[in-house]
């Protein structure tokens, strides 16, 4: 049984070389689309391709954030391949498992014509003023899941039913405009994906600022994805602190609404480790400085603006004024 897996990320310098890393060892193939990231992320990918491992690398300049269009392309792409089944990924989600055997035995029960899902655990780390990613990130997980939300492992159905496409977030598999078919769900014995969305504050205040700014100018389409993201982008406007307790209420209620959020004391975790297999060799920064990122994100904005007056000047330009007698 061949395993694949595929991600779209941007700006995770703290965490991509052990993504990378640590699911390769159970994959056996991984593509990434890096989306216009200008923390080192770039660099990182680039050094762990020219390893020789099994990573394939594309970059994506495009400021829209269409994470639907290109996880279903890349699935559709892998499946092609030669790939069973397709993991879909975020830089933040560490596949959990004992054993690949347990795991294809798993996956080959599954109906033909049918994708599968796994569990989505939110890992909540021992401390948020770390800024280097390691096993303490991925130790305490939330003993209840509110958020009711699994990650699909994508099968070759994908191929059979060309209306078949990834809903946003990579939850489901959706059949036509917006039903989906059934998933077979995988029990978490046999593989779950730990996720950890919130690392150090740095990390965090980068991702709400330059993600929220980057779906606002990406129109009023991507503008209604952002809500979650806009509110914390406020709190941050309006001089607010995200301190050890606020990122810890941020982590332990992640997906969730912020009207349905619990204090800390509410929320109970349990001991139950990821053991990453994965040693980082290139360090680099650890995580990208928020101000930095918005100045890059900044500059990136005018430049692409430069480059459409330049290109509407051009074609205005290129058209000769007609002259009609009288």
């Amino acid at each position: 049984m061949r395993l694949a897996g595929v991600a779209m990320v941007r700006n995770e310098i703290d965490v991509i070389e052990t993504f990378v890393r640590h699911n390769l060892a159970f994959l056996d193939a991984l593509a990434v689309v890096d989306h216009g990231s200008f923390d080192g992320t770039s660099d990182v990918l680039a050094k762990l391709r020219d390893e020789g491992l099994s990573l394939q690398v594309a970059y994506d300049a495009d400021p829209a954030y269409r994470q639907a269009q290109t996880m279903t392309r890349l699935a559709r792409e892998a499946l092609i391949s030669g790939a069973d089944f397709v993991f879909v990924l975020d830089a933040d989600e560490f596949l959990k498992l004992e054993s690949r055997a347990v795991l294809e035995r798993t996956l080959a029960e599954v109906p033909a014509g049918m994708h599968a899902a796994m569990h989505w655990l939110t890992y909540v780390p021992d401390a948020f003023d770390d800024d280097t990613f390691g096993p303490g990130h991925l130790w305490w997980r939330l003993e209840n899941e509110r958020h009711g939300l699994m990650k699909v492992i994508v099968s070759r159905a994908l191929l059979e039913r060309t209306s078949d496409a990834l809903a946003m977030g990579n939850h489901a598999v959706l059949s036509g405009a917006a039903s989906a078919q059934p998933h077979a769900r995988i029990a978490k014995e046999a593989v779950a994906l730990g996720h950890c969305p919130v690392r150090s504050r740095a990390q965090l205040e980068a991702k709400i600022i330059v993600g929220y700014l980057a779906n606002l100018a990406s129109g009023p389409t991507e503008r209604r994805l952002g809500r979650h993201w806009r509110e914390l982008y406020e709190e941050l406007r309006a001089g607010r602190s995200l301190d050890g307790a606020r990122l810890r209420q941020i982590a332990t209620n992640y997906g969730l609404p912020i009207k349905n959020w619990r204090r800390n004391d509410e929320v109970a975790l349990v001991e139950d480790p990821v053991r990453l297999s994965a040693v980082r060799r290139y360090p680099g920064p650890a995580a990208g400085d928020p101000l930095r990122l918005l100045l890059r994100f900044a500059e990136r904005l005018v430049d692409e603006e430069r480059a459409r007056a330049a290109e509407q000047s051009s074609s205005r330009s290129a058209a000769p004024t007609q002259y009609v007698a009288l």
